[in-house]
């Protein structure tokens, strides 16, 4: 049982089926077909059974991935462990873009400076996708929102954010609550805030970035909830009004989030405490 087979047969089941596995993979879907027949021949079972159009797991093929996921983490540890003593490793951070935007530059920039012997190695997506990304060894640490209680998750504090309403400085504005998409945690907070204030009639609107919602804001097109920090500096500030919330969580919790046992812990620390505030 080849190492490559195992990351074939865990990508196919992380990613949702063969195209997933073979985009993630860099390879053609024949290639993961081809690895994952070869690895049902070797073990005597089928591992996948097709319901419908979706690939889900036998009870064989369960088992199988319990077993790879622990294969697989071994392996990553072995691996970063040995670049680590080389004297020099990449450290995979992942983030969403609000935070790679606002709180990160300096840090990057101290740990540049003062820690040659890290290359960080950026990876941007929302809070709700990089807990998974930790976990599934796609990034060696997350900074989010609202951390999760995971028995494989090591969580530091970082940064408490606070909470605001931010509207339109020159005109008033549609009863519209401009969020990011889902997995975003200021839009969990936006929302809760919404229900909590007895506006859940507002219409929701989604965009694709920070900036196009501070932008639709100061177009006057609707308000939304989001960290002050968001908004400090930006482009935007001097359109908006910043108020502080109402109801619900006047602050969101940011952390370092990291799996247990990382092999690269002595770096992550080193940047938790470059974000410390």
């Amino acid at each position: 049982m080849e190492i490559l087979t195992l990351k074939t047969f865990k990508a196919v089941v992380d990613e949702n089926g063969i195209k997933g596995a073979a985009d993630k993979l860099h390879t053609v879907q024949s290639n993961i077909t081809n690895r994952i027949k070869k690895l049902e021949k070797e073990l005597g079972t089928k591992l996948f059974s097709l319901i419908g159009r979706k690939l889900q797991l036998t009870p064989s093929g369960q088992q199988l991935y319990e077993y790879a996921d622990q294969i697989l983490q071994l392996e990553y540890q072995a691996t970063s462990a040995i670049l680590r003593n080389k004297g020099t490793y990449e450290l995979r951070v992942g983030m969403p873009e609000t935070f790679a935007a606002v709180h990160m530059p300096l840090a990057l920039k101290q740990l540049k400076q003062n820690h040659a012997d890290i290359r960080t190695k950026i990876h941007t997506d929302t809070s709700d996708r990089l807990v998974s990304s930790v976990l599934n060894n796609k990034v060696d640490c997350a900074a989010i929102g609202n951390a999760p209680e995971h028995e494989n998750l090591i969580v530091i504090p970082i940064v408490k954010e606070e909470l605001i309403m931010v509207t339109s400085r020159d005109s008033g504005h549609d009863p519209v609550l401009l969020v990011r998409d889902e997995g975003c945690g200021y839009r969990k907070h936006a929302i809760l805030w919404q229900q909590k204030a007895g506006r859940s009639n507002d219409e929701l609107m989604v965009m694709s970035s920070a900036d196009g919602v501070l932008g639709c804001i100061a177009a006057g097109l609707g308000y939304t909830i989001i960290g002050k920090n968001m908004v400090v500096g930006s482009r935007y500030e001097k359109s908006l009004v910043m108020t502080p919330v109402s109801h619900g969580p006047k602050h969101v919790q940011l952390s370092i989030v990291y799996r247990k046992g990382s092999p690269l812990e002595s770096g992550i620390l080193t940047l938790a405490k470059l974000l410390t505030k």
